[in-house]
């Protein structure tokens, strides 16, 4: 099998020839032009390539980027202008410093700006995007995060949206309903898009949100706009990247086909064994500890062979990914882990 018929036969819960193996291309990217990546391909390995399933217009934001230095650090500035008033955030050296959304009034222009935001399809983009990237690139289908997540990732930050849902709740409420329906959009077009796989690029952790906010924000979202998908014949995979187990019972619930980027302790807090109770039927994209890369050959080894042992159902249901983080030795590690998988051959 290619990695794309492997991945065809993984997304359908039917057993590919051998556990799948990818890396984001975001990760890859970095050292593309290096003859290594060759073998590996060759090997079995493909580069997964997200394309967003639609793009949005805004007529009324103008936005302003600037770049200075201060005190040896890189500081990126970005203003977004519109007739509702204007709202700012900044990165230092690549990593995001200020949030868009500071105070009540922020929320209000960034729910205008929402609101006025238009959806528009670009299949043949799509179609384009999936030619150019073989043989070994794999497409997925993007439909960002649901309202809760944006928010929380995106727009406020962890630590300043975690008091916005106290002290801002009428404003919370206004942006959540705005996005919603974007989000909604979203999901019609993906729907209408070529493309199996759609990723809802979630980055979701328990330790952010809880069971209690988990069932009043994201399952409602995943229960009403999911099916949609699926009645389309897609497959959608969610970011669960972080701890998922008080959320378990609601995630075993809830309509996602595929949990991405699920990694054990002590990133997660489930193990793969553990994951699988709880999630009988669920497609596992996993990824593999950073940490593990390091190990000996031998061990490495053994540690792909018993996830796979943990993880999959009669070889079915399981795939790995580099999506975390990028293995400084990926020349010696990543190989090992492509022999051991292909001791999964049927």
């Amino acid at each position: 099998m290619t990695i794309h018929e492997r991945l065809e036969a993984f997304w359908a819960g039917e057993r590919p020839d051998r556990i799948p193996y990818t890396i984001y291309h975001n990760e890859w990217r970095h050292t593309k032009d290096d003859p290594a990546w060759d073998a590996m391909f060759r090997a079995g390995l493909g580069v997964t390539c997200p394309i967003a399933a639609c793009r949005s217009e805004e007529d009324d934001v103008e936005v302003l980027n600037t770049t200075d230095e201060v005190d040896g650090v890189t500081v990126r500035k970005q203003t977004l202008r519109t007739p509702a008033g204007e709202i700012w955030q900044t990165w230092k050296d690549g990593w995001h410093d200020q949030y868009l959304l500071k105070t009540a009034e922020d929320y209000r222009v960034m729910t205008e700006i929402v609101r006025k935001r238009r959806l528009v399809p670009h299949n043949e983009r799509i179609e384009a995007h999936a030619r150019e990237i073989l043989p070994y690139g794999v497409p997925w289908l993007g439909i960002g995060r649901t309202p809760l997540q944006t928010m929380l990732v995106d727009y406020a930050g962890l630590e300043s949206f975690a008091f916005h849902l106290v002290d801002l709740e009428e404003e919370v409420r206004a942006l959540y309903d705005a996005l919603l329906d974007k989000f909604r959009q979203t999901v019609e077009l993906a729907a209408r898009a070529p493309g199996r796989f759609v990723s809802n690029l979630e980055n979701f952790t328990a330790d952010s949100l809880g069971p209690s906010r988990y069932a009043q924000f994201l399952l409602p979202v995943y229960e009403e706009c999911l099916p949609i998908l699926h009645d389309a014949g897609k497959i959608v995979g969610c970011h669960y990247d972080g701890r998922t187990a008080s959320c378990r019972d609601h995630i075993a619930s809830s309509p996602i086909d595929l949990i991405e980027s699920l990694t054990e302790p002590h990133e997660g807090d489930q193990t793969l064994s553990e994951a699988r109770a709880a999630w009988p039927d669920k497609l596992f994209w996993s990824n593999i500890r950073v940490g593990d890369y390091e190990l000996e050959p031998a061990a490495l080894r053994a540690k792909v062979l018993s996830m796979v042992e943990a993880g999959s159902v009669d070889g079915r249901l399981l795939a790995f990914e580099v999506s975390e983080q990028y293995p400084a030795n990926w020349k010696d590690s990543m190989p090992v882990v492509l022999d051991a998988l292909r001791e999964t051959s049927v």
